[in-house]
């Protein structure tokens, strides 16, 4: 790439982009980037997008109902990521907010409608695919094309690549990041036949590498596969040269949680939120995951559940059921994932439930980790500098 090309920013498209930690994390090195799109059809997810990172921007007047629903009517959206939404079903406020997101943040929805040819040029292409049909706490169903599972979206990245290709248009840069049990035995072959594909179309593929939080300044158990792929014939060995990202696992966990409860009614309300009853099953959850909330812990991996026998932490707390324990809020979920309290309370006026905002949180990407593989992709480029 030509140096006067990086006077220009890096242009990002975001797949399956969620809330955007990849934009985040693009944020903390002050990148020069601009998202020139997104493709993301669960609503809840383009919405909380689009507080967090559009909030105080222009928008468009916003027009009629019937207008906002005419636009929206040529994207394909979901509720609940399963199935499509009939949006004349779906509560005007909420269309209206769906409406200007989906706007600002340059969504074209749902990956099955995306085409090569409405796709923007992009420099780097990220795709985190639906892990549900490959992770410990889903059905196995796997990913294999023409499948059906939500986990078999990976080939539609095929099918856009294959058709950007013919166009001329291929990203220079791809990165995938998806559960661990991707590289196991069972789900081996089809991540090998969509390596050996990219190959094909003259990408060089980087070992797939297993990062976790707790290497990353973040007191998280959470271990994700990435794969960085580089079109040419110089590949890149992020794998190799992100070790020395890596830093001692040693943590302020208090840094946070948040316990201040009489000092910020905020927090004694979130708090409450995120109280259990303590029902038999989860007096089970508690022996399990019961964890004292100090400087020492450590939670497990945040899910998109985290009332279930497997959660990240349950902390004793005396609130509105009494004496039992809670869950992690959401306010602590961000900032165990890599976001900043700010980037949280922006949020905040969507007033989702705890299970909305938990879904959301807990599909998202440690933003830690991703700032250290940009790092390493960028250095010395788009303003991203070395580190200390």
């Amino acid at each position: 790439m030509s140096s006067k090309a990086h006077l220009r920013p890096l242009r990002v498209f975001e797949a399956f982009a969620g809330i955007g930690a990849q934009a985040t994390a693009l944020k903390r090195l002050n990148a020069n980037f601009e998202v020139v799109g997104i493709s993301e059809w669960l609503i809840d997810a383009v919405i909380c997008y689009d507080a967090i990172h559009n909030a105080g921007e222009p928008h468009d007047e916003v027009p009629s109902f019937e207008e906002q629903l005419k636009y929206l009517s040529g994207f394909e959206f979901s509720r609940d990521s399963i199935k499509k939404t009939n949006l004349k079903l779906v509560e005007p406020e909420i269309i209206e907010k769906l409406y200007i997101a989906n706007k600002r943040s340059k969504n074209y929805g749902s990956i099955s409608q995306l085409t090569g040819e409405i796709m923007p040029k992009c420099d780097i292409l990220i795709y985190s695919f639906p892990c549900q049909d490959l992770s410990t706490g889903g059905n196995g169903g796997g990913m294999s094309k023409g499948s059906g599972t939500r986990s078999s979206l990976l080939w539609e990245i095929e099918r856009i690549l294959e058709e950007l290709r013919k166009l001329n248009k291929l990203p220079r840069y791809l990165l995938m990041e998806n559960v661990k049990t991707i590289r196991c035995e069972k789900f081996m072959p089809d991540l090998q036949k969509f390596l050996n594909f990219l190959e094909k179309k003259g990408y060089q593929n980087d070992k797939p590498v297993l990062l976790n939080a707790l290497d990353f300044g973040i007191p998280q158990e959470r271990e994700r596969a990435f794969i960085v792929s580089k079109l040419g014939n110089h590949p890149l060995h992020v794998s190799e040269t992100i070790v020395h990202a890596k830093k001692e696992r040693k943590f302020d966990a208090t840094q946070y949680l948040r316990t201040d409860y009489n000092n910020r009614e905020v927090l004694r309300n979130e708090a409450n939120i995120a109280q259990l009853n303590a029902t038999p099953s989860r007096k089970v959850m508690w022996q399990k995951n019961g964890k004292l909330a100090n400087a020492d812990t450590v939670i497990r991996t945040i899910t998109c559940n985290m009332d279930r026998t497997n959660t990240a932490a349950l902390f004793e707390y005396t609130g509105a059921l009494g004496e039992t324990f809670r869950r992690l809020t959401i306010r602590e979920a961000f900032l165990f994932m890599g976001f900043t309290e700010e980037e949280y309370e922006r949020t905040i006026h969507l007033d989702f439930s705890y299970r909305r905002m938990n879904r959301l949180i807990g599909n998202s990407i440690v933003v830690n980790v991703l700032t250290e593989i940009f790092r390493e992709i960028f250095v010395g480029r788009y303003s991203i500098n070395p580190r200390n």
